[in-house]
């Protein structure tokens, strides 16, 4: 069982950097911050009789340039040398400077105010940028978890606008290029989106010429979209459409993430395509290979009927067999080698279309008795003379299978008990309820399975190695097929009295409430005559 991808947190959000606000509002909190400053240092001295407060007002500096922009941290830096001069250098209260010494302090406190400053906003972007990079690297990385695990072009859809909506909470669609003209939405994020008219000439333009279009961009910027072709090998697979809130446009950066996530997802729905592509493949190897097999294995068994049906037919055609007694044995020989041909063909083609992946079952409530009954009838040549113990419960619960083939199903496993068993020998079948899906046993009192070839009997062409039995060996691979094709399990063992058992298990379905019978007057009983 594969995990599930883990992704980013939706509810957490990168951190952001401060708000400084417009130009007018950061100087009034420098001025704010450098008079605060001044007040504690005039406390500080007054009461704990610091004599230098110098580094008081570098670190108000500092603080502005961590709460504003470089102009702001330079105005704080002005305003720290003029507080300091105004009521901490003698004269008090005043401008002027008595000591020409205190000239080269000022100078030092504005030049280091200002490399704080600097430094400071600076250390501020490199933690926006590292942030930056730290929300797209999660982005990238939840994304790729989710994009190995996808299995097809929806999976893919739906992990990449996923990934998209919580990394910059817009919403997203995922459209998959059908064909040159054709865009078609197999995923969305919140669910229930959809484009407009002119967001999806935005979508379809994207896909056309494989560059970015709608808002943002140079291609119809007027749309409140943007749309990101996903490219690989110079063919447009996808595009991914976002809607970004109260119509804003993303930011450089939003966008080269983006185009990340695009890139991402580009390759793996290639690689999806490939898969399937290589899928199919397989499946037409697969089924040449057995068509071939198919064709090696059975020209002998062909060949047989058929050259025991024309050595007949031409005997029936020579005018010096008149007996009626060997004309009708001869006729006898064309039907019975005519039907064991029709049989041959029949397998032949339902395991064609097994093993193809062709058959879906069409499924009907059926009574499983009606069922068997009827496989039964189909071999009524083959049975006579062999006792046939069938014990199905009346209890049993209806089944959703496809009446055609699960009698076909038992058509194979009867006619192979009759085959490996001796004539006239018992052929039992019993069905019960296990839980939620019902059993059915096939069981005979032949010479049983061959110890360790109770798994081996059900590949195609594996034949019991007895003098006398024909046939080619696709029986039970068929009836198996089946089976799982029905959700069900075939499986065969031997019985501790002698004899081999095939059971069968098919799952109990909730069949659909019978209608109410309609009001019908009830007719007058009838005695009956002597």
């Amino acid at each position: 069982m594969t995990s599930a991808p883990e992704r980013a947190d939706p509810d957490r959000r990168p951190a952001r950097t401060p708000d400084v606000g417009t130009p007018a509002r950061e100087y009034l909190r420098a001025a704010g911050v450098i008079g605060a400053t001044a007040a504690l240092a005039a406390a500080a001295r007054a009461l704990l009789h610091v004599p230098d407060v110098e580094m008081l007002f570098l670190l108000g500096v500092m603080v502005v340039a961590l709460t504003s922009g470089r102009r702001a941290s330079i105005l704080a830096a002005a305003l720290a040398v003029v507080c300091y001069d105004f009521f901490f250098v003698p004269p008090p209260f005043t401008l002027d400077v008595a000591d020409a010494r205190y000239i080269l302090t000022f100078a030092m406190m504005l030049g280091v105010g200002v490399v704080i400053g600097t430094l400071t906003l600076r250390l501020r972007e490199q933690r926006r940028e590292a942030i930056v990079r730290e929300r797209r690297t999660a982005a990238v990385y939840a994304l790729g978890k989710e994009l190995a695990a996808a299995m097809d072009s929806t999976e893919v859809g739906a992990a990449c606008v996923r990934a998209v909506a919580e990394a910059f909470d817009c919403a997203a669609l995922f459209l998959l290029a059908r064909d040159r003209d054709t865009l078609e939405a197999v995923a969305t994020a919140p669910a229930g989106q959809s484009l407009g008219t002119g967001e999806l000439a935005a979508a379809r333009w994207a896909s056309e010429h494989g560059r970015p279009a709608g808002c943002g961009t140079d291609a119809l910027p007027g749309e409140s979209v943007l749309c990101i072709p996903l490219r690989t090998w110079g063919d447009v697979l996808a595009v991914i459409a976002l809607r970004p809130g109260n119509e804003r446009s993303l930011g450089g950066e939003q966008q080269e993430l983006v185009e990340a996530l695009a890139r991402h997802a580009a390759v793996a729905l290639d690689r999806v395509r490939l898969a399937d592509e290589a899928r199919r493949a397989a499946l037409r190897a697969r089924t040449e290979e057995l068509r071939s097999g198919l064709l090696s294995s059975v020209s002998h068994d062909l060949r047989t009927p058929l050259a025991a049906i024309t050595g007949a037919a031409t005997l029936l055609l020579d005018d010096g067999v008149n007996d009626p007694a060997i004309r009708r044995d001869l006729a006898a020989t064309v039907v019975d080698e005519a039907e064991r041909l029709e049989r041959l063909v029949s397998n032949l083609l339902d395991m064609t279309r097994l093993e193809g992946g062709a058959v879906e079952p069409k499924r009907e409530w059926v009574p499983l008795t009606e069922v068997v009954g009827a496989a039964m009838n189909r071999l009524e040549r083959p049975l006579a003379g062999r006792p046939v113990a069938v014990a199905i419960p009346d209890e049993l619960p209806l089944l959703s299978v496809d009446p055609i083939l699960v009698q076909q199903l038992f058509v194979n496993l009867l006619e192979n008990a009759t085959k490996h068993t001796p004539p006239g020998s018992e052929i039992a079948v019993r069905a019960v309820r296990e839980g939620g899906t019902v059993a059915i046993e096939v069981a005979d009192r032949g010479p049983g399975l061959p110890e360790g070839e109770e798994e081996r009997i059900f590949e195609r062409f594996q034949r019991a190695a007895r003098p006398g039995v024909r046939g080619v060996g696709l029986g039970l691979p068929i009836a198996r097929a089946i089976a799982q094709a029905h959700g069900g399990r075939l499986t065969a063992a031997n019985r501790a009295s002698g004899g081999a058992v095939f059971r069968l298990t098919l799952p109990v379905g909730t069949p659909p409430a019978a209608p109410p019978e309609p009001p019908s007057e009830r007719l007058p009983e009838r005695g009956v005559g002597p």
